[in-house]
């Protein structure tokens, strides 16, 4: 279609860690998800507390606030609804034949594509804001754009 696509390619801070609970027990109830699922989910989330070894001893127990659990198979499922939820917020239905932009994303790995650059621009701010939402920050040193042209003298990448 000889157009310019603009992308994306969105990193965030130490998602799985700084998700904000609330919502992500909150968003199941958008998405239809059975109660009973969503209390078991609450439930593996809550009281949870850690403790740090250092040279064979442990230090005091604390309490953790914050994310998912690191290494539990649900963790990636949870990010992805809140992700879901953070997305139909955008109103971005779809794709980038028929639309001016577009997201994809799988747990914390998120690509916007936009046929302008006002439309990129546009729709990044909207993801970071709704992001803070949810206790997600976008890393700005790891987040890139890409620029996709047929003309030689436009394609570029840069950091953003």
């Amino acid at each position: 279609m000889n157009i310019d696509l603009h992308n994306i390619f969105v990193d965030y801070l130490q998602a799985f860690d700084s998700i904000n609970r609330n919502k992500v027990t909150d968003s199941p109830n958008e998405n239809n998800i059975p109660s009973k699922l969503i209390k078991l989910k609450a439930l593996t989330l809550s009281g949870t507390s850690a403790m740090v070894k250092l040279n064979k001893e442990l230090n005091r127990k604390f309490d953790v606030q914050t994310g998912v659990k690191q290494r539990d198979p649900l963790s990636a499922t949870l990010l992805n609804i809140a992700m879901d939820s953070i997305l139909k917020k955008m109103e971005l239905r779809g794709n980038i034949s028929t639309r001016l932009r577009q997201c994809t994303a799988y747990a914390d790995d998120i690509l916007i594509t936009s046929r302008t650059t006002q439309a990129m621009i546009d729709t990044f701010v909207k993801l970071k804001n709704e992001s803070l939402k949810y206790g997600l920050t976008v890393n700005v040193h790891k987040t890139k754009y890409l620029k996709c042209s047929r003309r030689q003298d436009q394609l570029k990448a840069m950091n953003i």
